[in-house]
């Protein structure tokens, strides 16, 4: 019984405990089970907050987005709706990418999207899209491969590049044009040039280079200012792109300086005509803010091979024949020769002498007398500047001044020459050779300096000379040049009692108005004339050496001509009132020493024998 009693109680046990045991498996198996529900759960909705949240972030975008599949655009955000100009009914969606997408582009288009479904990577590109009303606009593209409601998608996202492009198109055409003209600038035309010289070498063809400088634009642009200045290259601009070919190039070069860059076939030779063609439509009046103004131009042209294998060659070459048809008159056509390499080289020697000329003392003044047809007496001499260079020999001044003017030395040396001028006349004065006149020449720079009242005032008071005995003679094209500094300064040295006079009159623009302003002494009559006086009464020059005698003394001026050389010019001279005259037929430009021999040996009486 006892047994039977505990077996009985042994199997409740393991009963229980089988139980306990099932229960405790059962309650951790609904634990995983809740859990993994929870999690699920917790995933489904996380799942769904990201969906809402991309979508959101899709919405507010402020690119454009489009998604593409099965060909079609499935969906679009609000930006693109705006970008792409949905209105009166038509959609984007439903549509095909390549209809908002212009000629051009679509098969670039079909291939990146094709690419990007066999596994490419995301691509980037720029192209040009159209709106649903037709207008093309600027854009740039980025597509992936996305999965849109359980299919294979193309997401696009588009932004507006218009704007960017502009502005980048805008930069460019500044980099490589003149603001104020709008042709190409200097390092555009060098790159031109460049690349035309290699396409000319492939193929044998010649190219031309034309440097074109404005005559006389400074003296425009300080009388009338710098818009007047401005507008003038505007319109001489708009000319020239008239006349020349599509395929020449037009640039500026600096200030009112132009380069040309013409090409040809293999058999062309440069035509002088385009050149006369150019030069004739700036000649052409030109009427700014009332103004009637004229301007002419020098050209210098250098070809390819001949004058330079180089763009800096050619452009060297050309702007030194630009240079020597303004020192041989302006207003011409120079073309690019040996002469003018030999002139370079003259130049550049010059150049480097000028340096210290002064220290090294190889200036020196040669005197020319002056005499009265009144008297017959020398009453004067014309102060002319010369240099003993190391290398070239004797200079004249039209030999080195033009260059002295481009630096500050020519102040230097105008200061020297007046100085020097001074201290010979008084010399001459203390050694009993009378109270002699000397005329010293004004360089173009000179003029507009604040000092050259101060130079002359030093010199005349170093000297000890009278200022009625100082002559300084000025170039009608130099008094015309800013005429209101002209007058304010020649009337400051004419209240100290220097003599002004006008040199080479009728060479220049002449303008009778300011002669009647501007303080004169003398009028002297240009030896071009002098030496054209025909015995044919009615001669042109005849009758222009009268007019300007009698102009001069109508003014109150004496009248000094210059470049005599023969008895008849003197006697026609004489005959029609000039007071003096120098040149040859009396006695070439000396130095001192020989000049106050000449003085002391010269007889009155013989002279106005002849």
């Amino acid at each position: 019984m006892l047994n039977r009693d505990n077996a009985h109680s042994r199997q409740l046990d393991r009963e229980k405990r089988a139980r306990e045991q099932a229960e405790r498996l059962l309650e951790q198996k609904s634990r995983e089970l809740f859990r993994q529900a929870t999690e699920r759960e917790n995933a489904l909705k996380a799942l769904t907050q990201s969906e809402e949240r991309y979508r959101l972030i899709v919405e507010l975008s402020p690119d454009a987005i489009l998604i593409e599949s099965e060909g079609k655009i499935a969906f679009v955000n609000d930006a693109a709706r705006h970008l792409f100009v949905e209105n009166n009914g038509r959609m984007l969606q439903g549509l095909s990418v390549l209809e908002i997408t212009t000629a051009k582009f679509r098969s670039q288009v079909a291939d990146s999207i094709e690419a990007l479904r066999n596994g490419a990577e995301p691509s980037h590109s720029e192209e040009i899209a159209l709106r649903l009303d037709g207008s093309p606009f600027e854009v740039s593209v980025k597509r992936a491969f996305v999965t849109y409601e359980g299919r294979p998608a193309i997401q696009m996202v588009v932004r507006d590049v218009s704007e960017r492009k502009k502005l980048e198109s805008q930069l460019a055409y500044q980099a490589t044009h003149d603001s104020l003209t709008g042709t190409s600038n200097r390092a555009s035309l060098f790159a031109h040039l460049s690349k035309s010289l290699i396409e000319a070498d492939l193929h044998g063809l010649p190219v031309w280079v034309a440097f074109l400088d404005l005559d006389r634009f400074k003296q425009i642009n300080d009388r009338f200012g710098h818009q007047v200045g401005d507008q003038l290259l505007i319109t001489v601009t708009k000319r020239l792109t008239h006349v020349l070919r599509h395929t020449d190039l037009l640039g500026r070069f600096g200030g009112d300086e132009f380069v040309i860059v013409m090409k040809g076939s293999p058999t062309e030779t440069m035509s002088t005509d385009l050149i006369e063609r150019l030069m004739n439509s700036i000649r052409e009046p030109i009427k700014i803010e009332g103004n009637h103004l004229r301007v002419g131009c020098s050209f210098g042209v250098a070809t390819y091979p001949n004058d330079g294998k180089t763009a800096d060659e050619l452009l060297a070459n050309a702007d030194a024949a630009m240079y020597r048809a303004k020192q041989t008159g302006r207003n011409r056509c120079q073309f690019y020769n040996s002469d003018i390499q030999a002139h370079l080289l003259k130049r550049s020697s010059i150049e480097i002498a000028l340096a210290d000329i002064l220290e090294r003392e190889k200036l020196f003044i040669e005197y020319q007398p002056q005499i009265s047809l009144q008297t017959g007496m020398i009453s004067g001499a014309e102060a002319l500047l010369r240099w003993a260079h190391p290398e070239l020999g004797r200079l004249t001044p039209d030999e080195f001044i033009p260059i002295a003017e481009e630096t500050s030395i020519i102040n230097r040396i105008g200061a020297w020459v007046v100085r020097k001028a001074c201290e010979q006349i008084a010399e001459w004065e203390q050694h009993g050779l009378g109270q002699l006149r000397v005329a010293v020449n004004l360089s173009a720079r000179q003029l507009p300096e604040l000092t050259l009242s101060s130079i002359v005032e030093s010199a005349l008071i170093s000297s000890g000379l009278t200022p009625e005995r100082l002559e300084l003679e000025l170039t009608e094209t130099l008094m015309m040049s800013d005429v209101a500094l002209t007058q304010k300064t020649l009337q400051e040295l004419k209240q100290r009692g220097v003599q002004i006079a006008i040199d080479d009159f009728g060479t220049g623009y002449s303008s009778l108005v300011y002669l009647q302003t501007l303080p004169l002494s003398s009028l002297k009559i240009d030896k071009q004339f002098v030496q054209a006086l025909s015995d044919d009464a009615k001669h042109t020059s005849n009758q222009i050496v009268i007019t300007l005698i009698k102009l001069a003394h109508s003014l109150n001026l004496r009248v000094i001509a210059e470049g005599v050389e023969t008895t008849s010019q003197l006697n026609f001279l004489r005959q029609h009132g000039c007071d003096e005259i120098q040149g040859f037929l009396h006695s070439r430009p000396l130095r001192a020493n020989d000049f106050s021999s000449v003085v002391k040996n010269h007889s009155a009486d013989q002279w106005l024998a002849l």
